[in-house]
């Protein structure tokens, strides 16, 4: 069975560890080479136990620590376009050679499917992750729901999910109007009214426990976001604690393990 602990989540940094019984991957590496090595030995393990580095984007919150993790022998899987644009900003990154990223691929027993999202990046993706018959997917930075990443994401067991921000606090806010627009905008992040509209069409009797990742630190707060959600999925007759379980990531701080 599949486990997943967020070692950082927001607009700051990201990294999020998966794990089965012999394999473990890290989701992004935006933080710290210090700070993931601390976080990892903080949950029993060690970098030098990461089978591989699968990347979302190339934005910093989410590739910083990447050039560092690199030169201490890192795989690091990328799509192609993704890897360019993370060389032009960062420095060279030695990445896996997979032609057909898309199609998905194995990290030791973990079959790693990508899927598309809407982002202001050159090739943004979210991914899932199986082992035998068990699904636990990681979708963060998406401007708005699409009919693909609703399929992808059915049938996780585990989901961490974007509840960037509250709608009101973002454009009642004292961010200038362009970043306004562009956080609220199609390729910009989930606010939480949006996530809640996604988890009513994903979850079914498979989904044990949803965790809200990527919140704003300005625009939104633990307790608002888990509030939305769950309210909303009351409405729909999903109670949080008798059919699925809602935790939240937040900046700088370990999850428990899921």
């Amino acid at each position: 069975m599949l486990s997943l602990c967020s070692l950082s989540s927001g607009s700051k940094g990201n990294c999020i560890y998966i794990a089965s019984d012999t394999t473990e991957i890290l989701v992004d590496f935006g933080m710290s080479y210090a700070y993931v090595q601390d976080a990892l030995q903080k949950i029993g393990t060690d970098v030098k136990n990461i089978s591989g580095v699968v990347v979302t984007h190339e934005h910093a919150d989410h590739v910083c620590g990447l050039l560092r993790a690199s030169q201490e022998g890192l795989k690091v899987y990328a799509h192609a376009r993704t890897t360019l644009a993370i060389n032009a900003k960062c420095g060279r990154i030695q990445t896996e050679n997979l032609p057909f990223y898309d199609g998905g691929f194995a990290i030791g027993d973990i079959t790693v499917l990508p899927f598309r999202v809407p982002h202001d990046a050159v090739y943004p993706l979210a991914y899932s992750f199986i082992e035998g018959g068990d699904k636990i997917s990681v979708a963060t930075d998406i401007g708005h729901p699409t009919e693909g990443i609703i399929n992808n994401l059915k049938n996780s067991r585990i989901l961490l999910l974007e509840a960037n921000h509250d709608r009101e606090m973002l454009l009642g806010g004292d961010y200038p109007e362009r970043l306004k627009k562009r956080i609220d905008g199609a390729n910009g992040h989930l606010s939480n009214e949006t996530a809640a509209e996604i988890l009513k069409k994903v979850i079914s009797p498979k989904t044990k426990q949803i965790v809200l990742g990527h919140l704003s630190e300005n625009n939104n707060t633990p307790e608002l976001a888990f509030q939305t959600i769950v309210d909303s999925l009351s409405r729909e007759g999903i109670v949080e604690g008798r059919d699925v379980l809602v935790d939240v990531a937040t900046q700088s701080h370990l999850t428990r393990i899921f």
